[in-house]
């Protein structure tokens, strides 16, 4: 869990760099998307987050050495396994702001599932995730197994049981852990991509997360890249009100990869 907040504070110091791109064509470890020329993209990777992360990692290193070897193991190949860009435009209402992450999901399954090196089901995926294609029959059973599991009406997840640290108060006598929950919202069943370069799926929800009473509205908008030998998650977040705005954005980048 530690990394995961240490990478957290990596998106954060994206915030803080000056040097951005203009160009339409911005490069990302599956290749390059296309992005209007009045939004600005910056790659964590080609900052100094490397070397905030690496002594962060080192600070805040998990109890756990398989973690801590894994985490290691990734980071070396930050980006190229693994990347973190900030987008940055405007419009009359003032300046906007979303982050995406890139995933190459083969690589760090590979990586994170070495257990399963000689299981077939997991031989198939990863020849599946190699050869970049999914037949048209394994893709509806695909999709309606993941499907399934997609909300269709506003669910609210439970991220935490406070009843676990009942005993833990403050001297006001308030809770110190407090509830975490995340609602989905406006789920968007994960769907082909149509006029890509690489088979695509995609899907987007608005989310809103509460911490105690704390409450971050937020859009996230995702897509699979089936990019042979090194298919890639990407996942784009901004906050809820901003969500008009970079949806377009998110839907036609990941749609021009190539």
């Amino acid at each position: 869990m530690k990394s995961l907040k240490v990478l957290a504070c990596a998106a954060c110091l994206l915030g803080t760099v000056s040097s951005v791109g203009f160009a339409k064509d911005v490069q990302t470890i599956a290749g390059s998307m296309v992005v209007p020329n009045n939004v600005n993209v910056v790659s964590a990777s080609k900052t100094n987050t490397r070397d905030f992360v690496e002594k962060q990692m080192k600070q805040n290193s998990s109890k756990n050495m398989a973690m801590n070897m894994m985490a290691e193991d990734i980071f070396k190949n930050f980006g190229t396994t693994f990347d973190v860009y900030q987008l940055q435009g405007a419009d009359k209402t003032g300046q906007k702001d979303a982050f995406l992450v890139a995933l190459d999901v083969k690589e760090i399954a590979q990586k994170v599932a070495k257990d399963k090196a000689n299981d077939p089901m997991f031989v198939a995926a990863m020849a599946a995730l190699d050869k970049g294609q999914i037949d048209p029959v394994t893709e509806q059973l695909m999709l309606g197994a993941i499907n399934k599991q997609i909300p269709t009406t506003t669910t609210v997840v439970p991220l935490n049981d406070p009843k676990r640290y009942a005993n833990l108060k403050t001297r006001s006598g308030e809770l110190l852990i407090k509830p975490r929950t995340l609602t989905v919202e406006n789920a968007e069943q994960v769907h082909p991509v149509a006029g890509t370069k690489y088979q695509t799926y995609a899907a987007s929800s608005r989310l809103l997360y509460a911490d105690g009473n704390v409450q971050t509205p937020l859009y996230a908008n995702t897509a699979f890249v089936l990019k042979p030998g090194k298919p890639v998650l990407y996942v784009g977040v901004t906050t809820d009100v901003q969500r008009d705005y970079f949806k377009t954005i998110f839907d036609n980048a990941f749609k021009s990869i190539k």
